[in-house]
């Protein structure tokens, strides 16, 4: 990464936290602050989620956030996939492999590369374009593929309710998790996000300088506020019938970034313009970004 681009990753989050400041004169009008675009998955309306090929479109449409999800094998290695259990929909494992679908945590790191996924297009999304052989990428290969890139890093820690095989223990997750990111030099364009706060928790004791972020806050309303401080969160993600324009000012005055949840529609995205939001996540980057320009130049 060069110096101009290293400066400008740091920034993204830097420009959130410079608009904090203006938060307390009242919501911003569309032309004043645009939130971040976050590719959801990479954006699964043009290519495979959680594969390197979304990761790599995203990031060519200049997303300024990459979101992912992470699961660990049963050998402790993690692994890019948004359910606990291996998707057949959207993976398919080699015939002659032996392998067949099942929780991500029974199976060793080995055995996940058995499964393509990026051959099946989804049903949801009929635009997606594939991209045949894509295997799930272990977190070590996707950081290192886009450290150098001008994006931030949004991960979800996948824990499962009932884990089949060897339980997960959040600390023992979220130690791997912190050593690879440090690996790579990216703890100030990381964000850990869950909606299992002892990997939050956990993230914080082991290493503060990694930002944390609250998922299924809804959970808890209308007591944000506190529930940020006493997770020591930077950012939580809310969907808009869960909080008003007042409550996204109130957190963002106190440090708390507030990201929209997943939203692809215009109206959704109109809805979070008018909160305030710092970033919207979507699974239709291009069209998002699109939107924004649009609204920009007030169209």
């Amino acid at each position: 990464m060069t110096g101009h681009k290293r400066r400008r990753a740091s920034a993204l989050l830097l420009c959130v936290a410079a608009s904090l400041a203006t938060a307390g004169s009242g919501t911003a009008g569309a032309g004043e602050r645009q939130p971040i675009v976050v590719a959801h998955r990479g954006g699964p309306a043009m290519a495979p989620e959680n594969t390197l090929a979304a990761f790599e479109n995203a990031a060519r449409l200049g997303v300024g956030i990459l979101e992912f999800d992470m699961n660990l094998t049963a050998d402790d290695r993690i692994v890019l996939h948004h359910d606990t259990t291996v998707n057949p929909a959207l993976c398919k494992a080699d015939p002659s492999s032996g392998v067949a679908a099942g929780p991500i945590r029974q199976l060793t790191l080995r055995q996940t590369r058995a499964f393509d996924c990026g051959s099946s297009r989804s049903p949801a999304y009929p635009d997606q374009k594939p991209a045949p052989g894509a295997r799930m990428p272990t977190l070590d290969q996707f950081l290192q593929t886009f450290r150098g890139r001008d994006v931030l890093f949004f991960g979800e820690t996948k824990m499962p309710r009932q884990p089949a095989g060897a339980p997960i223990d959040p600390v023992r997750f979220v130690a791997l998790i912190e050593a690879r990111v440090r690996r790579y030099g990216l703890e100030d364009r990381f964000i850990l996000q869950s909606s299992d706060y002892r990997t939050l928790d956990a993230m914080h004791a082991i290493n503060p300088r990694i930002r944390t972020c609250l998922l299924r806050v809804d959970r808890f309303k209308p007591d944000f506020m506190a529930l940020a401080k006493d997770h020591h969160a930077a950012c939580l993600v809310a969907r808009a019938q869960d909080t008003d324009a007042a409550q996204v000012r109130q957190l963002r005055a106190t440090g708390v970034m507030v990201f929209a949840d997943v939203a692809d529609s215009e109206a959704l995205w109109r809805d979070y313009l008018g909160l305030g939001v710092d970033a919207i996540l979507t699974n239709d980057p291009a069209a998002l970004i699109a939107f924004l320009k649009r609204d920009a130049a007030g169209e």
